[in-house]
């Protein structure tokens, strides 16, 4: 009888550790699924600036807000070849779609932040070109405006950081870098404060409104300027053909992933 027990004990002891490793084990590999799937996509939202309604630079036949639509539809393209990214636009037509009215300019730059917030996005990236006001044909190349250090200085180092990475792969593509005449620093990172208004702690505040509305909304916002519709080398070989947008597109879309270490699908 003692051993016949014996034995049966042992027989419930192998049992109970069989199923104890089993469920160990399916705890591991359910604790490592839900950690993977906790881990959200990186919100990526691409703003072509302007539209039909509330006009960019014009010159010779360059439009801004259709090439800057063009370049956000390829850098959304090229973006989502990579992996742990969501992607979205705040227009995908030439229209304005915060409200037709030319009067509605300050709206618009408000209701494309508002946009960005609704989607939960981590950085909000508007894409324009330039376009120097006193024909100045001089003025060339690629530089990113990112949030000053004033109130939320961790906002401008991300902004830094982003824009060093866009702006590598614009350089990539032959454009020099601009040494904005208002703001020189010869790094193409620049930013630009109000004249007067100013933060709620009193520090100065960004000039740009998608800047100064995402940063109150604690996102990153980066205006990239690809290149100067009103210098010849910039219009004839970076911006007269889909492309050449195709080409800035994918350059600002590569700039996004390295900063944020993503891999291809």
């Amino acid at each position: 009888m003692y051993f016949k027990f014996k034995k049966l004990l042992s027989f419930v002891l192998c049992l109970v550790t069989a199923f104890s490793v089993f469920f160990f084990n399916a705890s591991i590999s359910e604790a490592k699924k839900g950690k993977a799937a906790a881990k959200p996509n990186v919100v990526v939202v691409l703003d072509p600036g302007h539209d039909s309604t509330h006009e960019g630079c014009h010159y010779e036949n360059f439009d801004e807000a259709t090439a800057n639509l063009y370049i956000a539809y390829y850098c959304k393209q090229e973006l989502e070849k990579y992996a742990g990214v969501t992607v979205y636009m705040t227009r995908t037509t030439f229209e304005c779609p915060f409200g037709a009215d030319p009067n509605s300019k300050a709206g618009c730059l408000s209701a494309r932040v508002d946009y960005a917030k609704s989607v939960k996005a981590d950085i909000l990236v508007s894409l324009h070109n330039d376009y120097d006001p006193d024909l100045d044909t001089t003025q060339n190349g690629a530089k990113v405006i990112i949030p000053n250090p004033s109130y939320k200085p961790a906002l401008c180092a991300k902004g830094q950081q982003l824009g060093k990475s866009i702006l590598d792969q614009l350089v990539a593509t032959g454009l020099n870098i601009n040494n904005w005449k208002q703001c020189p620093n010869g790094t193409g990172i620049v930013t630009k404060d109000s004249s007067g208004a100013t933060y709620p702690d009193g520090s100065p505040r960004d000039f740009y409104a998608l800047i100064n509305q995402s940063k109150s909304a604690n996102m990153t916002c980066v205006i990239v300027e690809h290149a100067f519709c009103t210098n010849y080398s910039d219009r004839v070989n970076h911006l007269s053909t889909p492309e050449q947008y195709q080409q800035l597109g994918v350059a600002d879309a590569t700039g996004i992933a390295n900063f944020y270490g993503l891999k291809l699908k």
